[in-house]
């Protein structure tokens, strides 16, 4: 993607830039910008970005892109790696508490969906 592609890219304070094909070793803390360009905004790693700067209480933490771009399930209190400690067993441990999502068809959807429907009828709700 060219650097014309974005009119913010000379001025943009964002630490990962979808321009410049972010990797493995982009790290970012929740206290950092994210992109804005409203082109990338449907990017996975760059909606987690948002959900993580909304949840997270530890700013001191890092997210590298691996863990950015992991499709899981992104929680209220959800905490980055501690850049005082090595990333390699920090890491494994992240990934392993935070599985990526399976997928489900829309049947699936709506089984679930209607066994719900049918647990808070049985709840009086």
């Amino acid at each position: 993607m060219p650097k014309e592609d974005c009119p913010r890219y000379e001025t943009c304070s964002a630490t990962i830039c979808p321009l410049n094909k972010p990797n493995e070793g982009s790290t970012w803390y929740p206290e950092e910008n994210i992109c804005k360009n409203k082109d990338y905004s449907n990017l996975e790693w760059i909606k987690n970005q948002k959900k993580i700067a909304k949840k997270t209480k530890d700013m001191s933490k890092y997210f590298n892109f691996q863990m950015l771009n992991r499709d899981c399930r992104i929680t209220k209190g959800i905490i980055g790696l501690d850049p005082e400690k090595d990333e390699g067993l920090q890491l494994k441990k992240w990934l392993a508490l935070h599985p990526v999502m399976k997928k489900m068809s829309l049947a699936q959807r709506k089984a679930v969906g209607e066994r719900l429907r049918k647990y808070h009828q049985l709840k009086g709700r």
